[in-house]
């Protein structure tokens, strides 16, 4: 395989877009990508985008934007779409098919449902995999009851085994604020206090509404190119690919085979972020211990209680010990190791198509010291690895995506 790199990045603002059109959303992501990149759009050879309910607007953007005649893909996976889109394009370009490779993600979501952007069927599809889930693995298990339940409830199973408090979850949610507020193109830009994030509208105990993403409108895109391009162009700054990998079938087979082998339910928490990081980490030859020396992470944070168990199944601490280092500050940005320092979905928003080409933009950026994270810059110390994750719930199962990133070829 070849080595691939990116190269550029653009996104849109995320929030309410009522007056914008996806192609009005999406043009400026994808020229901001190409502009940042420093090359002629003529070089794009193929694009993979990511969209649930935005079909054939990809085509359209792309035409628009002049790359015509060109290979355009639409990747549709839920939450994971961007995510998707991004490790085909990295795949085109790593098998040999390509040299440089648009992938982008978009999506409207204000006033419409999971089920609408999911074509009509997702909630029966979604009450099923419910049904089937395991109430040990939290594993959005909450009968039907919606994304909010499932979280909410492996959120009680943790504080029952492990004495996790309601405050631990909130946390997550200051400190994602407070990020966000660093982020020109986060919807939500506020500060808020511990106790203003406790006494919002509660949702499902214990998340109270803050503690959920909201559903958002925004695009993102970058560009990804072969390393002999990287050096045919003069590329100044490549960040290169050092991992991709991909896991599903939550709740089922995986769970089984974890039982059959260990005698036990997998805890609270995602048994395939669990695999998907060993398999990611195997590729990239790092380990979970060296993102505390020279990393950071952009994860799926959508609701508190997700980026909470990620830090435990991704190996950054051991189940159950997440909390104190929360409320030290070790996942700040100046802390022992950043996560989400855009924000996270909890506050930029989660357009279900972009956000892991916007997770990616934003690794892009960091390691890359550009001028649109300036405010909210990550340490030099921490800008040598980078570790992207989306978490997907395609029908009865869950779908994870994870990238590293290094400035290292």
């Amino acid at each position: 395989m070849r080595n691939v790199a990116v190269v550029g990045a653009g996104v849109s603002p995320f929030g309410r877009l009522d007056a914008l059109l996806y192609q009005e959303i999406g043009r400026p992501a994808v020229n901001d990508a190409i502009e940042n990149a420093g090359i002629d759009r003529k070089l794009i050879e193929s694009c993979y985008y990511g969209s649930c309910g935005g079909v054939g607007v990809g085509h359209e953007i792309m035409n628009e934007c002049g790359m015509i005649g060109i290979p355009i893909t639409r990747v549709v996976n839920a939450c994971s779409s961007g995510s998707n889109a991004f490790r085909l394009a990295y795949m085109d370009i790593a098998s040999g098919l390509s040299d440089c490779v648009m992938a982008m993600g978009i999506e409207k979501m204000k006033d419409v449902t999971m089920a609408v952007v999911g074509g009509g069927t997702r909630y029966q599809i979604e009450a099923k995999a419910y049904a089937h889930s395991s109430p040990m693995a939290g594993g959005g298990g909450g009968g039907g009851g919606g994304m909010a339940a499932g979280f909410a409830l492996m959120g009680r199973a943790h504080m029952k085994i492990y004495g996790t408090k309601v405050e631990d979850f909130a946390n997550i949610t200051v400190k994602s604020r407070r990020n966000g507020s660093k982020n020109p193109k986060a919807e939500f830009q506020n500060l808020m206090t511990l106790e203003e994030v406790l006494d919002d509208v509660m949702i499902n105990d214990p998340l109270t509404r803050s503690q959920c993403c909201p559903r958002t409108d925004g695009a993102a895109a970058v560009v990804l190119m072969s390393e002999d391009f990287v050096k045919k162009h003069h590329v100044e700054s490549p960040i290169w690919v050092k991992g991709s990998a991909m896991g599903s079938n939550f709740g089922s087979a995986n769970e089984r085979a974890w039982f059959k082998e260990t005698g036990s339910y997998y805890p609270p928490g995602f048994l395939t972020d669990y695999l998907v990081a060993q398999k990611v980490y195997e590729m990239a030859k790092v380990g979970p211990k060296d993102f505390y020396d020279r990393g950071f992470v952009e994860c799926h944070d959508c609701f508190s209680v997700s980026e909470y168990v990620h830090y435990e199944d991704f190996g950054f601490c051991k189940k159950g010990e997440a909390s104190p280092m929360i409320n030290d500050g070790a996942f700040e940005i100046d802390g022992d190791l950043p996560v989400n320092p855009s924000g996270g979905l909890l506050s930029v928003g989660h357009p279900l198509g972009a956000t892991g080409t916007r997770q990616v933009a934003e690794i892009y950026w960091q390691m890359t010291k550009h001028k649109e994270v300036a405010k909210r810059q990550v340490p030099d110390k921490h800008l040598d690895l980078g570790l992207q994750h989306t978490l997907g719930s395609p029908g009865p199962g869950f779908t994870n995506v994870m990238h590293i990133f290094s400035r290292d070829l």
